[in-house]
C-alpha cells in the first residue's frame, strides 16, 4: 500500500514538474516572485523589517498578491516624488523585473 501511494504521489510531482510555462520555465510565477521579495524586500517590508511600519507589508502570501500593482509600479514604473524605485539600497537585476511584470499582466494572484 505504501508503495502505490509513493508512486502515485511520485507521478503526481512529475506531472506538475512537466507543466512549464513557455517563458519562465516553471507553472507558477508567484514562488518566483515571494522568492525575490524575500531576498530584495523582506529585510523591509516585514512587520519585523528594520524598517518597521512601512505601509507595505509583505508577512504573508496574500499581502504579497494584495500589493501587486504596487510592486509594480515600484518597480517598472516611471520614477516620481511618489513612486520611488524599490529596492532603495539596491538594483533589482533585470530578470527578476521580467518575472514580476509577467506575474503582475497576470493578475498577481497566489496561484498565477
Amino acid at each position: 500500500m505504501k508503495t502505490k501511494v509513493w508512486l502515485v504521489l511520485c507521478a503526481y510531482v512529475l506531472m506538475i514538474s512537466c507543466k512549464k510555462d513557455t517563458v519562465t520555465g516553471t507553472s507558477l510565477l508567484f514562488p518566483k516572485v515571494k522568492a525575490i521579495i524575500a531576498t530584495n524586500c523582506n529585510p523591509c517590508h516585514l512587520s519585523t523589517g528594520d524598517w518597521r511600519g512601512r505601509p507595505v507589508k509583505f508577512d504573508t502570501d496574500q499581502l504579497i498578491s494584495d500589493a501587486y500593482q504596487a510592486i509594480k509600479r515600484s518597480l517598472v514604473d516611471p520614477i516620481s516624488p511618489t513612486n520611488i524605485r524599490m529596492p532603495q539600497m539596491a538594483t533589482l537585476r533585470n530578470a527578476d523585473i521580467d518575472i514580476i511584470i509577467e506575474w503582475y499582466n497576470k493578475g498577481g494572484k497566489v496561484t498565477d
